[in-house]
């Protein structure tokens, strides 16, 4: 879950009892809005990117997104964080292009239909519109209800904002109903005490937030994370002057682990029981067979890699690891030792390629792979997936879940560690996984 999206204001001028869009969005902040989107249907291009401005003067030293409604112009012409665009609007591939990588990009969803066509997208979240009918917008397609949401947000491979009749009424349910954040108009812009009601329904928001297994594991696994951003091995790849002995040394053992990866995922195929969820991980030691195994075949052949070699002693271990967790037969323990293997690799690909000098870098290659989106999407259906065994698993299940993500986290960053130093440095402190918690 994106912490942002959790109480989200869409302005709107008219309802805002003639008090001034600067004095309504700074006491909404104070109360608790999280984001900001300014919605201004019939405002000039100039007003609109007037009052854009002044928005992004009062929000952004408060570390608070300013979204704009459907102008991609706007949005470009005062650096905003990000747009929310609706099926009509333009085309999310032509405002991503436009936008860049590191913008906020939402998308609006009507429908089922608009869902699974969202899923193939890599928005950043979709607002699913409308949850109930409201006077704000008349023009809008049959609610979702309160079921409808439900099925919504389990269809949704990305974080959900509701959208339509948020209120003191109606949030609690919302929350409950596993969206990640509530889209309010009338509630705060109409307010008699627009700090007061924004801090209530703040209140409610937090206290009907479900903390998925991911976000929790995520959380406790910040240290190891924010450690292998800062190895030497993926700063001096991301800048290219990374050695060749040291990518050489990765690569080999990365060969190795690979052909255990292929056979893991199709063990993991057999513990699914759903033929949905079996044919996911089918793909994925498929295409893991064509499109890594083909990338590694240029590299090696492109460096000359001898990856006739013997597995290293992290190498080994973290198979041996990964094994000991499929061999528990318990689909969802099985699926977290796996899992670091994808979603870090996704999130450490995605921060390479955005803060990566690409041009006449050696290793552009790798870095494409695992930043693309395609990738990006299959984690995120895997996500899904385990979020929801885990809502329903006991706690001893989900105890066990968390040692085999944290220690095939910790094994992630030893090995990229074991790529740049080789044998010179001792890795023992995988042993000590608490420690880094």
């Amino acid at each position: 879950m994106k912490d942002y999206l959790k109480l989200y204001l869409v302005t709107d001028r008219e309802l805002s009892l003639g008090r001034s869009l600067e004095e309504v969005v700074s006491e909404a902040v104070k109360g608790g809005v999280t984001v900001v989107q300014l919605r201004e249907k019939d405002a000039s291009t100039g007003e609109f990117i007037e009052l854009a401005r002044r928005l992004m003067t009062l929000l952004k030293p408060l570390d608070i997104p300013l979204i704009i409604n459907d102008r991609v112009d706007v949005a470009l012409a005062v650096d905003a964080d990000g747009v929310h665009i609706g099926q009509s609007d333009m085309s999310y591939e032509d405002a991503r292009r436009l936008l860049g990588p590191d913008k906020i990009i939402g998308l609006s969803v009507e429908n089922f239909e608009d869902i699974e066509a969202a899923n193939a997208l890599d928005v950043d979240y979709i607002g699913i519109s409308p949850v109930y009918g409201t006077p704000t917008k008349t023009d809008t397609a049959e609610p979702f209800g309160l079921e409808g949401l439900r099925k919504a947000v389990k269809m949704s491979v990305h974080p959900t904002v509701a959208i339509g009749g948020m209120n003191a009424s109606t949030i609690a349910e919302v929350m409950a109903a596993g969206t990640d954040g509530v889209a309010v108009v009338s509630a705060i812009c109409s307010a008699e005490n627009i700090r007061k009601a924004t801090s209530e329904l703040r209140t409610i928001v937090e206290a009907n937030v479900r903390m998925s297994w991911s976000r929790e594991v995520w959380k406790k696994s910040a240290r190891i994370y924010d450690s292998i951003l800062g190895l030497d091995f993926l700063k001096k790849l991301s800048e290219g002057t990374l050695s060749n002995d040291a990518f050489a040394r990765y690569i080999a053992q990365d060969e190795i682990y690979l052909k255990n990866y292929y056979k893991q995922m199709y063990m993991l195929a057999d513990l699914m029981e759903e033929e949905q969820d079996r044919n996911l991980f089918l793909s994925f030691a498929q295409s893991g067979m064509e499109g890594e195994k083909a990338l590694h075949d240029m590299l090696i052949d492109k460096y000359g890699i001898d990856t006739d070699v013997k597995p290293s002693k992290v190498t080994s271990d973290y198979n041996a690891h990964i094994c000991e967790g499929i061999a528990t037969g318990n689909p969802c323990v099985a699926l977290a030792s796996v899992l670091p293997c994808m979603w870090i690799y996704n999130q450490v690909g995605l921060h390479i390629l955005n803060h990566s000098k690409l041009e006449g870098n050696p290793y552009k290659e790798w870095i494409l792979e695992y930043g693309q989106e395609e990738f990006t999407i299959g984690v995120n259906k895997v996500l899904k997936m385990i979020d929801g065994w885990a809502a329903k698993a006991d706690k001893e299940t989900r105890e066990m879940m968390d040692h085999y993500y944290l220690k095939a986290a910790l094994y992630e960053y030893a090995f990229w560690d074991y790529g740049y130093h080789g044998n010179g440095k001792s890795y023992e402190y995988i042993d000590s996984l608490e420690e880094w918690l």
